[in-house]
């Protein structure tokens, strides 16, 4: 009788043995997939973050180079460059007179 309760306490201790191992393992398990999911998030994050960023940037420059194309087209009409090289440079059409103020 003591031998058949020796072998059923071993066989006892052996399931809970076992137990407590799988635990483990899962417990392990889980604390790399979280951690993993955790890393994901947390890149996810930056990411999108950044994306927002340089879609903002993007939209400044596109708008930036609409202003420089109007202004290039603004500038090579041969009406503008009337104006400035009347304004900047002091000429005039033939028959016209100069006037400036004095310094």
């Amino acid at each position: 009788m003591k031998r058949a309760h020796q072998k059923t306490n071993l066989r006892n201790y052996q399931r809970v043995r076992i137990r407590q191992s799988s635990i483990l393992i899962f417990l392990a398990v889980m604390i790399i997939v979280g951690s993993s999911m955790w890393q994901i998030w947390n890149l996810r994050t930056r990411v999108d973050g950044q994306l927002a960023q340089l879609n903002e940037e993007k939209a400044k420059l596109l708008k930036q180079e609409k202003l420089l194309n109007e202004e290039i087209t603004r500038l090579n009409t041969p009406s503008y460059i009337e104006q400035l090289a009347r304004e900047q440079l002091g000429l005039v059409k033939q028959g016209e007179i100069l006037i400036s103020p004095k310094n």
